[in-house]
């Protein structure tokens, strides 16, 4: 039996071990991180890159003194409209942010060190159209991802968007530099993962990527950039994939915002060095209050053959793209949010049937049908696939009744942040074990890409079987129930006459 000075030396003694391990020596010097729950570790703010503006990430200098990593650091510049402004409400996104150009910086929670350590890596990267996003909402935070999954480190990490992610500036056009910036961001985030995650306890031979909506398109999009990647082993598309570059991206480059934006904040709308210059000079706010003013809400990535391919429907046909084990998912009524806020902006109602009928419509454009092509793809050349259909509806989440299975609905669940995002009522039951068999299938994928779900009995995708997984459908409220991902698709091969009825749509809800 042990005496109480022993317990007492013991328990100091653990306490000054898990003390020491928060301190971490890294390539630019040692970080100090929290404890964030007794089994979790955490570091935020951390800078993985620094960048000039319209110039590409580097790494940070050296460091002669420890940085605390105990507060998020500052997130990029967002550009919002109201549209995306209500869809940031329904989606528990709408925190107000610290804004700063100088916003390279990531988050990692890891176990705590009586817990095994060597563990498997997902890096996630949030979704926004590219336009706006960053990694310090609470609905990302990686602490209750880690505390209910052992061989597991979450990281999180900014990237730069919008005006500053990719300018689409003629004066930038170049045969060997892109400047898809943010898309150069996600890069350096992983190589700096790479390097340094042994110290906190990773495995830098075990990295997944993850990401939501825009966040997943710049995953598949990494494929096809990197091909002979050595470091990706995995990666989980929630919601996004390559094709949303008929939206996203440009066919060349869109000049006309940067353009626009130049002269409205009196640096002129020509094409030359001075007009870069003058543009280089003016400060952030003063770009994003200008785009706002004058109705600018997108600056599309930009296909330079550098990173972003012309040709990469063929890319993806032909197998020419990072062959790893890939988990591909939308959510039923992906379009449902934007719908609905679209609505409320310009008539303050959300007209039924009229807005059900043209979300739907949407939601096979926008997301089921690139989420066919991109898993097609990878099945025709061999590449083991896995693929879901989101269709839970949580009361807490879902905080209107026109709201579905939306877009970013599975957010919480997949992180575990439901009963610090939803206010009321309370989560429930079933809620709390949907969310702890998700996140336990999205650690299952990241602890062994290439054994993937099959411990959780996900089928591997195949077009023609029942092996679309339907995540909390009505037959299984908590896990998942199996369909054929030939009926989802049936109406993808029809995408010209579905953007046809759209119209019709639109033109019904521009007179009401």
């Amino acid at each position: 039996m042990h005496t109480v000075p022993a317990l007492v030396f013991a328990l100091l003694s653990s306490v000054s071990f898990a003390a020491g391990s928060l301190t971490v020596n890294t390539a630019q010097g040692s970080v100090v991180g929290t404890q964030a729950l007794p089994r979790v570790r955490q570091w935020l703010g951390i800078p993985f890159a620094t960048a000039a503006r319209w110039t590409a990430p580097s790494l940070p200098a050296t460091r002669t003194s420890p940085f605390n990593a105990n507060a998020y650091g500052p997130s990029c510049h967002q550009l919002t409209t109201l549209t995306t402004e209500y869809y940031l409400e329904f989606a528990h996104q709408d925190e107000p942010l610290t804004v700063s150009e100088n916003c390279l910086s990531l988050n990692i929670w890891a176990p705590s060190t009586f817990r095994p350590q060597n563990t498997a890596v997902l890096i996630w990267i949030y979704g926004g159209g590219f336009q706006f996003g960053a990694s310090d909402l609470e609905v990302y935070n990686g602490r209750n991802f880690v505390r209910d999954n052992d061989d597991l480190i979450i990281v999180t990490f900014n990237y730069r968007i919008n005006m500053f992610g990719q300018p689409n500036a003629p004066q930038l056009v170049s045969t060997t530099n892109s400047q898809n910036f943010g898309l150069l961001d996600i890069k350096a985030t992983i190589d700096w993962v790479k390097n340094n995650i042994a110290g906190f306890g990773g495995d830098p031979n075990r990295i997944s990527i993850f990401g939501h909506s825009a966040g997943a398109t710049a995953a598949d999009i990494y494929a096809q950039a990197y091909p002979t990647d050595t470091t990706v082993k995995g990666m989980i598309l929630q919601s996004g994939s390559i094709g949303a570059l008929n939206d996203l991206g440009s066919p060349t480059l869109d000049s006309a915002p940067w353009h626009t934006l130049a002269q409205a904040v009196g640096c002129g709308n020509s094409a030359t060095p001075a007009q870069f210059t003058c543009m280089q000079g003016k400060s952030a706010a003063t770009l994003i209050q200008a785009a706002r003013d004058a109705n600018i809400n997108t600056f599309k990535l930009v296909t330079d053959n550098i990173i972003i391919h012309s040709d990469w429907a063929n890319r993806m046909a032909t197998g020419n793209f990072l062959k790893v084990p890939t988990v591909v998912g939308t959510a039923q009524h992906e379009a449902d949010p934007f719908t609905v806020g679209d609505s409320l902006a310009t008539r303050g109602n959300a007209p039924p049937f009229i807005t059900t009928a043209r979300a739907d419509i949407l939601s096979q454009l926008i997301s089921t049908c690139g989420a066919f092509t991109t898993s097609k793809g990878r099945y025709d050349n061999g590449v083991t696939t896995w693929r879901y259909q989101y269709q839970a509806v949580w009361p807490g989440i879902n905080t209107r009744q026109d709201l579905r299975a939306f877009h970013g609905a599975e957010l919480p669940i997949v992180f575990g942040t439901f009963a610090s995002v939803q206010t009321n009522p309370e989560p429930t039951v079933p809620e709390v074990a949907f969310s702890l068999y998700v996140k336990n299938a999205w650690a299952e994928f990241a602890r062994n890409p290439s054994a993937g779900l099959t411990g959780v009995g996900w089928p591997t995708y195949n077009p023609s079987a029942d092996t679309l997984v339907q995540l909390g459908n009505v037959e299984n409220l908590t896990g998942h129930s199996l369909a054929s991902p030939s009926l989802l698709d049936a109406t993808c091969p029809h995408a010209s006459t579905l953007r046809a009825i759209l119209g019709q749509y639109n033109t019904i809800l521009s007179s009401i």
